[in-house]
């Protein structure tokens, strides 16, 4: 059995034979959703391997100027949002490691 959570709800879980399309589809888009926060963030913490690519040049110099986003990444959000999410994720499977 697998399944996404959202906090603590079960999102759409997979068990195999028993998925409906509908069910993978929607799991496969929530991954999707989130490779481009995990892009900026290579982008962000390996700057010196992405200089000159195309990454680089969409998170690091398009995005990050927009009139937005400008603040977002001035004072770091989504760096610190990232570890946030990160320990209580650390904290939740610590307390309740069987679940």
């Amino acid at each position: 059995k697998f399944g996404s959570r959202f906090f603590l709800i079960k999102i759409h879980p997979m068990v195999k034979g028993k998925t409906l399309p509908n069910s993978f589809f929607f799991n496969v888009g929530l991954v999707m959703l989130c490779c481009i926060p995990v892009v900026q963030f290579c982008t962000e913490a390996f700057a010196d391997y992405a200089r000159l690519t195309d990454a680089n040049q969409i998170f690091g110099y398009q995005i990050r100027y927009m009139q937005f986003f400008k603040y977002f990444f001035q004072y770091r959000v989504f760096i610190y949002m990232l570890l946030a999410m990160n320990l209580l994720t650390c904290i939740y499977l610590a307390l309740w490691p069987s679940d």
